[in-house]
């Protein structure tokens, strides 16, 4: 049977919203203000554009926050003109990779092949995959066939998976006001775990995202390992709110 790890994960998808100095000066701010943090039981991580991956790389250098990619070729290298090597960014010390994000396959027709297939590259590069799932439909059986057909074929190409990460976003709680209620991320999170167990899964954590914020994580960290955020941690004081929150509420629930 697979496992779920008790470590809890709270990162931010900065996607294209910032430039240069926006995206460096939330680092310093998120630096500072971690300080010397280490915890066993807690991972932080942030996903810059790719461009600026390299400086804040060197900015996070002996802190806790780890910096991932927000998308990756399916191929090592090769005659791929513009796309991002994994092998390139695990050797610059990049820790995640985001995979199957819904813009992703919306806006750039990602398939559920080509997903697996990246998976599968990150996972052989020693990245660690954060798989974008969620559902189209509001319909509670419709939605979990959804994800769960989604799981399957995340990792139809990537056997033994090191470990994998999920984030959890219904498509339609994305960039909206409020996040799915408490009552449905953690049924669908609990449906998720089954099925990453039934598939024997050897080592993963789910995360909600979707419009997640301040106040969310105490009414479902029963079922999840952390929180994948957008737009509420713009703020850098926001986004260390709401990893001490979480923490906290961790610290409670043991």
């Amino acid at each position: 049977m697979g496992s779920r790890t008790s470590k809890l994960l709270v990162g931010v998808n900065l996607k294209m919203y910032m430039d240069k100095a926006q995206t460096l000066s939330w680092l310093d701010a998120a630096v500072i203000g971690l300080g010397s943090f280490k915890s066993e039981e807690v991972e932080l991580f942030l996903l810059p554009a790719t461009p600026l991956i390299s400086q804040c790389l060197e900015k996070t250098s002996g802190s806790a926050l780890a910096i991932g990619a927000q998308n990756i070729s399916a191929h090592d290298s090769g005659a791929f003109t513009g796309e991002t090597s994994p092998q390139l960014l695990a050797q610059m010390g990049c820790k995640f990779a985001l995979i199957g994000h819904h813009e992703r396959r919306t806006l750039f027709s990602e398939s559920d092949e080509v997903i697996s297939q990246k998976i599968a590259a990150s996972d052989r590069n020693n990245l660690i995959p954060i798989v974008c799932i969620g559902e189209l439909s509001r319909e509670e059986k419709s939605a979990q066939a959804e994800v769960k057909s989604q799981i399957r074929s995340a990792v139809t190409e990537a056997k033994n998976l090191k470990k994998i990460v999920i984030a959890y976003e219904p498509t339609w709680a994305i960039g909206v006001d409020h996040p799915a209620t408490a009552e449905h991320i953690n049924m669908m999170c609990s449906i998720i775990r089954q099925e990453l167990e039934a598939l024997n899964i050897a080592n993963f954590q789910i995360l909600y995202g979707g419009s997640a914020g301040e106040g969310l994580f105490e009414k479902i960290s029963g079922t999840c390992d952390g929180l994948f955020l957008g737009r509420r941690s713009h703020n850098p004081q926001t986004y260390l709110s709401i990893v001490q929150e979480c923490i906290s509420i961790k610290a409670a629930n043991r």
